[in-house]
């Protein structure tokens, strides 16, 4: 939890987040915002504590340093990084503790004053570990952790540049001592602040859009559900109440309809439907309309291609259409062309019956909407009807390949 000036923030495991796929390892862009500032604080940490052993190493080289302080100089800096690092890896709450980050700030401050107390000379080997201290302090207090050990560190680095420098240039070395360590925690806490800020809203826009997206599937499922139980369900009742003085037909359009109804509720094969191609599957349809309906379904192939789940739409926008025809056409005989293209497959459905107005179908009339129209639309394909009272009804059904239109 990172603590900032307008309240707590809970990043990482705990937060919630997980439900959404949205844990310590995000698939929206890699690392999530918690993992990749504790790469950053921790790794700075290892450097400076490498770049302290670097600078006793000179140090000592050039004399101004004895063996035994340079070694227990490396030694300390690069033992306390490795010790920030296994802690954050087996209780990484502990880092946040008020104790630790007092301890914390306390080894930052022997990096700047120690050489100078035991040696009573000017020795600066401090180099950027005292404001590692700072930066993780900034991620685990936030404003108010920085700027206790900015100001904690600051003082200490003003009491080296007073012993070791002239008045008047000791005045200003402690001026700059402050103004780096404090303007530096305000910069890394802002900084920080800011990105656990955009990381929330980008978390919660995409938790919304991942609500919206689920919202649109449940109403395509719905549509879709609707449709198939018009093109099925309805249109076999609407059969059934023509044909009640015919009990043995009744009965057997009722086994049928149970068999498929059956087989589509548990995700099966539908029948005849579940064909090897685009062509059979409309040839299957056919057939079903004649046996139904008692007209004559000429199928005429231009072209045929295996048949997929994208196909499936374009079949039963085919039987709606038929049935349609058969239903309202007053006609005996129906023209299908089938054509699957390079770009595109499609199906053409004529009759030369009564035909009527497309604006004045009702709204409430779900084959041509949504049974037609609506589902090519929802397979990223278009249904176009082209009729006219007394000229027939010619429906046009086009699936491009490869997904959207």
């Amino acid at each position: 939890m990172w603590h900032g000036s307008d309240g707590p923030y809970q990043i990482g495991p705990g937060s919630g987040l997980e439900e959404i796929g949205l844990g310590a390892s995000s698939p929206y862009g890699g690392p999530d915002i918690e993992v990749a500032v504790r790469r950053v604080v921790l790794g700075y940490r290892a450097v400076a504590a490498c770049w302290v052993a670097l600078l006793a190493l000179i140090a000592w080289s050039g004399g101004r340093l004895p063996a035994s302080l340079a070694a227990a100089t490396s030694a300390g800096a690069l033992g306390w990084a490795l010790v920030t690092i296994g802690l954050d890896r087996r209780r990484p709450a502990a880092l946040a503790a008020p104790a630790w980050i007092a301890v914390d700030i306390a080894v930052g401050a022997v990096a700047i004053l120690g050489p100078v107390l035991v040696l009573e000379r000017p020795v600066a080997i401090a180099g950027g570990f005292p404001f590692a201290v700072v930066l993780a302090a900034a991620w685990k207090r936030g404003y108010a952790g920085a700027l206790v050990a900015a100001a904690t560190l600051g003082t200490a680095s003003a009491l080296r540049s007073s012993r070791t420098e002239a008045a008047d240039a000791a005045l200003q070395a402690v001026a700059n001592d402050y103004a780096f360590y404090l303007l530096g925690a305000a910069v890394v806490a802002w900084g920080i602040a800011v990105l656990y800020r955009n990381d929330g809203r980008r978390r919660a826009a995409l938790e919304a859009l991942g609500e919206e997206r689920a919202h649109r599937l449940v109403a395509q499922e719905r549509a879709e559900t609707a449709a198939h139980l018009h093109d099925s369900v309805l249109q076999t009742l609407a059969l059934v109440q023509r044909r009640s003085d015919i009990p043995a037909e009744v009965r057997s359009l009722a086994r049928r309809q149970e068999r498929e109804l059956r087989e589509w509720l548990g995700g099966g094969p539908q029948g005849r439907r579940a064909t090897a191609t685009l062509a059979s599957a409309v040839q299957d349809v056919a057939e079903e309309i004649e046996a139904a309906y008692g007209l004559h379904v000429d199928v005429v192939v231009g072209g045929d291609t295996a048949l997929g789940d994208a196909e499936k739409p374009v079949v039963a926008a085919t039987r709606e259409a038929l049935t349609n025809a058969a239903r309202h056409a007053g006609v005996d005989r129906v023209d299908v062309y089938v054509e699957a293209r390079a770009d595109a497959v499609a199906v053409y459905v004529r009759d030369r019956g009564r035909g009527f107005d497309p604006a004045g179908v009702p709204d409430d009339r779900r084959g041509l909407g949504e049974s037609i129209i609506g589902r090519m639309q929802r397979a990223g394909g278009h249904a176009q009807v082209h009729a006219a009272p007394g000229a027939g009804v010619e429906v046009e059904l086009v699936l491009p390949r490869g997904g959207r239109a």
